[in-house]
């Protein structure tokens, strides 16, 4: 499974994760085989205002990605995500990207649904 963390500054697994995806610094990407983290690459969030909230979408859909953690999200890109097949799994609790990927491997997170939704 490929991961997206949206991360703060540099990305990493010690990095703190982004409260927002849509403006995070960039997404550490997670290679999770086993239930094992076996790899990390980083791609970068170009600013929010160059295609909004649904700009990650499209990045991420490129990179081949399966899944994104999210501690909330709007509708739109939800949706999005959805109709890309890319999973998007809750968590608002753990703040470094290393822990939420550890807790995605452990299959410990659930699916976001509308209930966690932001409306903005």
């Amino acid at each position: 499974m490929k991961l997206a963390v949206p991360s703060l500054g540099e990305g990493g697994l010690e990095a703190q994760r982004s409260g927002h995806f849509g403006h995070a610094d960039c997404f550490t990407i997670v290679t999770i085989e086993n239930g094992e983290i076996t790899g990390t690459e980083i791609i970068d969030n170009p600013p929010h205002e160059e295609g909004g909230c649904m700009r990650p979408v499209g990045i991420l859909a490129d990179a081949g990605i399966d899944a994104i953690i999210a501690a909330g999200m709007g509708m739109r890109p939800m949706q999005g995500f959805a109709a890309a097949g890319i999973t998007v799994l809750y968590d608002a609790e753990t703040p470094l990207v290393g822990d939420v990927a550890r807790r995605a491997a452990a299959d410990e997170l659930v699916a976001m649904g509308p209930e966690h939704a932001c409306h903005h």
